[in-house]
């Protein structure tokens, strides 16, 4: 079975993601933070045995050129970055979808991912993709606020991804229904969070004091970027 990989990234510049933390941090350490937390989560992925590996470069309102070719440094061999032209989160996630599906001459089973969970544990996903089984199914990485930061699927589904709330604590429960009313099983790893605003920041320098190990990366950033 042929995998391919996805990880959804803004390009870690200046005022150029991770906006939710600009309340607390500022944009150069957040861009920072941004790069090591992506890389991270490249190098965690690089241990599930996939085909195909693809960094989505997220549209913005700047220079989608020099976006592109910020994260083409950041993204090791074997990965690929690819801009994706949605603008709208839905759609954004179809275009992933088919992107994966159609590289190298065709993915059995995609998986995207959030580049802003890099401590996340890839060996239960490695271990799900080993088995064929999971092609018939829906993997959701859920968050513990009530989102998602990873999904796999076998292929791409317009009514899977439509009018899905993304950012909102609703996500997972109307992805589980949105699976039951497609009857497709679904496969559930065990909730991780996401940084996605300042106390999650609190919560990954914690961890990162305890498990370093998780996220080097960004374990490294932290104590040299107090």
């Amino acid at each position: 079975m042929r995998i391919a990989i996805g990880v959804f990234a803004e390009p870690p510049l200046p005022g150029r993601c991770k906006a939710a933390l600009l309340a607390a941090y500022g944009e150069t350490w957040i861009a920072g933070l941004h790069a090591a937390m992506l890389r991270d989560t490249l190098d965690g992925l690089q241990f599930v045995n996939a085909d195909e590996w693809v960094v989505f470069a997220l549209p913005g309102e700047h220079d989608a050129s020099e976006g592109e070719a910020v994260l083409a440094r950041h993204a090791p061999v074997p990965w690929d970055v690819v801009a994706l032209r949605e603008r709208e989160r839905s759609a954004q996630m179809r275009e992933a979808f088919d992107v994966l599906h159609a590289r190298g001459g065709g993915a059995d089973y995609s998986v995207v991912v959030s580049s802003g969970a890099p401590s996340s544990p890839t060996e239960p996903l490695a271990s799900l993709l080993a088995d064929d089984d999971v092609a018939g199914k829906i993997v959701i990485g859920p968050t513990d606020e009530g989102g998602c930061y990873l999904l796999g699927a076998a292929k791409s589904s317009a009514r899977l991804f439509e009018d899905i709330p993304w950012e909102t604590p609703a996500v997972l429960e109307i992805m589980r229904l949105r699976c039951r009313e497609l009857t497709l099983p679904v496969v559930e790893l065990d909730p991780w969070y996401e940084v996605d605003a300042p106390s999650h920041v609190m919560r990954l320098l914690e961890e990162m004091a305890k498990h370093p190990e998780r996220a080097p990366r960004t374990a490294q950033f932290l104590v040299t970027n107090k």
